[in-house]
């Protein structure tokens, strides 16, 4: 046996339990000098007696060791305890082993089966007596009554332990939650630790499981769910005893918190989960619409110069290890004029056609920035040739190009105006480049040889450092 599990627990309740174990195993191993040192009755009832005392101390240690008393060992206790009466032929030791079997035996169990024990037990120890000092029956009976009473208070001290220790661990729950939602801006992730931690609330309740629902899908779950709602839609109405709890915002609806077998105890729990999990998911929400905010252009919905700079780095890393990788720096020809002519609200209408067409023109592996004012950028990561930058260039020159309904115009009243939106690129593939300063100064050279060469061109920096003209586009 490992002793170490007998050492006193921390909780009030795990102490209370272990005191009264101490005790009780203590009081079972006095009856071995009563019926084997001087013992009066026979032979065979003092041995019994010895045995069931050793036994049933046996059996209280590893229950106590589990944390449960299983209900059909009660007769089998209650028969320990006859007999040790048997061989003690003492009411009154029997007696007080009557009050040491209900005290300790009162912290396990439901109210019913601390019934069931009391009943037995004490219908063992009057047996006992009856059969060894039958003229005592009287004296043990009016010494007896407050063994009902003793049952009934450990019953309730367990009880309000069990309580204690269950709000305890609900607390560590939340607190350990709230930690980790604090940290995290994964909204499955979010969920899923919401399942986890309402089973957790369920401890100890049969069949205790959780998922969390999305559109009456199940997105996350813990426990033993039932197969159906892993399979299916999930019905309005949490069928078997279920709970569904609203995970909610004062203006959106995440989804729901699908609990089973929730008892009353542990629903106003499983509402604050709730509610904390809620506000995990606007707090990530937030979080993200911030760091959206903190590395994208407000205006065109592109990454702005932090991003950029950061992907450019990863790129930069890739490109070592053998990946072609190139710049596209992007001025717009012209813009100035269309800001002082159509109006601003015009030149944000003619940015935001030139970003959206950006986006459309490039792979996922890229990336499109804007870089402030009429100036874009465009990283192209794991090109299959140096050369295909330039290709790119000219291909995005021509969607840039391409005429812009003006919708702003035509509400001042110039119908069926449109802006002609003209640009210059300046390309440059990295080619050996210390950092990524050096790579976007090659290309902003480019850009402004294009800018020099006259509108609508693309330029581009060489193996060798030579900045070349690629062909004009003919409209």
């Amino acid at each position: 046996m490992n002793l170490r599990r007998l050492a006193p627990p921390k909780q009030l309740g795990g102490r209370i339990r272990w005191l009264f174990v101490i005790f009780g195993v203590f009081n079972l191993v006095t009856v071995l000098p009563r019926v084997l040192g001087h013992g009066t009755g026979p032979v065979t009832a003092r041995v019994a007696a010895a045995v069931a005392a050793v036994a049933l101390a046996g059996w209280w240690l590893r229950r106590y060791r589990l944390g449960t008393f299983p209900a059909w060992m009660i007769p089998f206790e209650a028969l320990a305890l006859l007999a040790i009466g048997l061989g003690m032929r003492d009411w009154v030791a029997t007696l007080g082993l009557l009050f040491v079997f209900v005290s300790f035996r009162g912290l396990y169990g439901t109210w019913r089966h601390v019934l069931a024990f009391t009943v037995l037990v004490f219908a063992a120890a009057v047996a006992g007596v009856a059969l060894t000092e039958p003229s005592h029956v009287a004296q043990f009976l009016q010494q007896a009554p407050g063994v009902p009473p003793l049952a009934l208070f450990t019953a309730a001290v367990a009880e309000s332990t069990r309580r204690q220790e269950r709000a305890a661990a609900r607390e560590r729950v939340f607190a350990r939650l709230g930690s980790t939602l604090a940290t995290t801006q994964d909204r499955e992730t979010i969920l899923r630790l919401s399942a986890e931690a309402a089973v957790e609330l369920l401890d100890g309740i049969p069949g205790g499981w959780a998922v969390t629902v999305v559109d009456d899908l199940v997105v996350t779950a813990a426990g033993p769910v039932p197969v159906e709602l892993l399979t299916g839609p999930v019905p309005p109405a949490a069928e078997g005893g279920g709970v569904r709890i609203p995970l909610r915002s004062d203006k959106q609806h995440f989804g729901d918190l699908l609990v089973g077998n929730g008892s009353a105890e542990v629903r106003p729990s499983l509402a604050a989960l709730a509610a904390q999990t809620s506000l995990g998911l606007v707090n990530a929400e937030h979080a993200a619409d911030l760091h959206y905010q903190a590395f994208h252009d407000n205006l065109t919905g592109l990454a702005n110069r932090s991003l950029l700079r950061e992907h450019l780095g990863h790129a930069l890393a890739r490109a070592g290890r053998g990946s072609p990788v190139a710049v596209l720096l992007i001025d717009l020809d012209g813009f100035k004029q269309v800001n002082d002519t159509y109006g601003h609200a015009a030149g944000d209408q003619l940015l935001v056609a030139v970003a959206q067409r950006l986006r459309d023109g490039i792979r996922g592996a890229d990336t499109a920035a804007r870089l402030g004012g009429d100036e874009f950028a465009v990283v192209l990561d794991g090109m299959d040739a140096a050369g295909d930058a330039v290709h790119v260039a000219g291909r995005l020159l021509a969607a840039i190009q391409e005429p812009v309904p003006n919708a702003v115009l035509g509400a001042t009243g110039t119908a069926g105006a449109a802006l002609l939106p003209q640009a210059s690129i300046g390309v440059a593939g990295w080619r050996g480049h210390a950092g990524i300063d050096e790579l976007l100064h090659d290309a902003d050279v480019a850009m402004y040889a294009a800018k020099t060469a006259g509108k609508g061109r693309v330029a581009h920096r060489d193996e060798t450092g030579t900045v070349r003209l690629a062909a004009a586009l003919t409209s």
